[in-house]
């Protein structure tokens, strides 16, 4: 989720119909902070060089994956996050120290290796460094005052590893009643979404589409509204509490859910089912 910088991890990714496979967006999305982050160009060049796409939900994927603040070195970061031996990314493009462009698309030779230490527990998602320091068990079940250092959320919900077997549609309405759309699920790992409050995974509460909530760095008319979800393969119906934004949702009527909230609608196994909802 996106919190202070706003930080915009894998912005309205681009799903391949013929791959099936959830690909990275080569330009920057809309709301990506520019004097918070790291170049766009630079990180899209640097993940796609560790094949990061193909370590979705791994420890990996949590140390390495996530975008740089501006004015932080990738040397900083453990070992595993570095780039390919004999390769540097130089204006956004993957070139090898001999002289040899490799071209961004490319990648390693090789599947980097994730940190035989790295802990992988009840979240997929860990904080870039630098972080301020935070407790490693779930938030309150109810809404928490925000820390006084919010911690940098890093958004990554289960449509990341969900091969997707159509293109994204752009959703449609009929009345107050979205199409279209598809629900995902996040895990809250103790930091507060772009809202500003922290929750639990047992709190009712989503994130919508970016293009929905707005600037992610500020906190948007729709955050506390409530939203009705219907899972339209089964009938299940939730209410939930709009309280971040989803960078990586797949259109504009696709939802980001809690856990507790997805499993109202579905077995988290499902990974993301096809909804209609409306505001209540």
């Amino acid at each position: 989720m996106i919190s202070t910088f706003a930080t915009v991890v894998l912005s309205l990714i681009a799903t391949s119909a013929v791959s099936a496979l959830v690909v990275p967006r080569a330009t920057a999305p809309q709301g990506w902070d520019t004097a918070a982050l790291e170049s766009y160009a630079t990180y899209h060049c640097r993940y796609m060089a560790m094949q990061c796409q193909n370590q979705h939900n791994t420890p990996f994927f949590s140390d390495c994956c996530h975008p740089l603040a501006a004015g932080e070195s990738a040397s900083a970061l453990p070992a595993e996050c570095q780039l390919p031996t004999g390769s540097s990314c130089s204006s956004g493009e993957l070139v090898s120290t001999d002289g040899t462009d490799d071209g961004c698309d490319d990648g390693p030779s090789s599947t980097p290796t994730p940190s035989a230490s790295a802990s992988y527990t009840s979240s997929t998602t860990v904080n870039f460094t630098p972080t301020p320091a935070t407790s490693s068990s779930s938030g309150p079940v109810n809404v928490a005052p925000p820390p006084t250092t919010t911690p940098i959320s890093t958004h990554t919900s289960s449509a990341s590893n969900v091969a997707s077997t159509t293109a994204p549609s752009t959703g449609s309405s009929d009345g107050s009643l979205n199409y279209g759309g598809f629900a995902t699920f996040f895990y809250q790992n103790g930091v507060a979404g772009a809202c500003g409050t922290v929750h639990s995974d047992s709190d009712f509460i989503c994130a919508m589409d970016q293009t929905r909530y707005g600037n992610s760095g500020n906190t948007s008319p729709l955050c506390g509204q409530q939203v009705r979800i219907t899972n339209t393969d089964n009938g299940n119906s939730v209410v939930v509490t709009i309280a971040d934004d989803c960078p990586t949702c797949a259109n504009e009527n696709s939802i980001d859910l809690s856990v507790a909230a997805f499993e109202a609608l579905d077995s988290l196994s499902v990974g993301d089912i096809p909804i209609k909802w409306s505001f209540t």
